[in-house]
């Protein structure tokens, strides 16, 4: 799920509303009390959000240090530097613009954050920045900037940046581009091109079709119209099923990115 706080907030929005709705019809078809049924609602829902979100928060936890996330790290990374320099800067003002404006000068982008201005330079070219190659770097770099950040490879430990007055520098290797940019955004660097090996069908693959982000909305209201036929036709078993499974496909649509590391 995305770190921008405005849409992680509309997806909790989303999928709160679309499991309150299954709980509320469920209960609903048994109890045929308005008042209980609302308020029994509430109570499931607002404990199986925040069961979901514990347990999900947790499992992000736990693959930040798993061998699929490393793995998925060094492949989008690897993408990164494959892709030529305008491309590289594209990519990164499209992340950036989702927080700030940014502007792109030559061969770096500029923005301001927290009434600061900032300054991106892409250096991935350089396999271990060393203390020459930064001299250059910043004397390169555009003038009356508060923070300089450098996107490498690898840093040299000896590397000593009080040397630089007035200017604040800060180095984001492979790890941080992906949890800082790539992941905190949901936008990563098209890896395609490193897919060289043919697959044949797999079920999860297709399944995971059927569940993509931008199919939610089809399903909300799908399963939202359905829902709402079994309560004025409490009779009719089908449509709070089938309205059910098409909300619980909503909700699993906007958690899908969750399972793609």
């Amino acid at each position: 799920m995305s770190k921008f706080k405005i849409v992680n907030l509309f997806d909790r929005i989303f999928i709160t509303v679309s499991i309150f709705l299954v709980i509320y019809a469920w209960i609903n078809f048994f109890l045929r009390n308005l008042w209980t049924t609302f308020l029994l609602s509430l109570i499931f829902t607002f404990a199986s959000v925040f069961l979901l979100f514990y347990i999900l928060n947790l499992r992000s936890e736990k693959k930040k240090t798993s061998k699929a996330y490393q793995n998925d790290v060094e492949e989008k990374f690897l993408a990164f530097m494959l892709m030529s320099l305008n491309e590289k800067l594209n990519l990164m003002k499209n992340i950036i613009e989702k927080s700030c404006e940014c502007k792109k000068v030559k061969d770096s982008l500029t923005y301001s954050k927290n009434n600061k201005t900032h300054q991106l330079i892409i250096a991935t070219d350089i396999e271990k920045l060393n203390q020459f190659q930064l001299i250059n770097l910043i004397s390169n770099s555009k003038k009356n900037i508060d923070i300089l950040t450098i996107l490498c490879c690898e840093i040299d430990t000896n590397l000593n940046t009080k040397i630089f007055k007035d200017l604040e520098i800060e180095f984001v290797t492979k790890k941080q581009l992906y949890d800082e940019f790539f992941l905190a955004f949901n936008t990563y660097p098209d890896s395609s091109i490193l897919n060289t090996k043919k697959e044949g069908l797999n079920p999860s693959k297709i399944l995971k079709n059927f569940i993509i982000p931008s199919k939610a909305k089809s399903y909300f209201l799908c399963g939202l119209i359905l829902i709402f036929s079994s309560i004025i036709l409490p009779y009719h078993f089908y449509y709070l099923i089938f309205g059910s499974i098409l909300l619980i496909l909503s909700v699993l649509c906007k958690l899908q990115p969750l399972f793609k590391h």
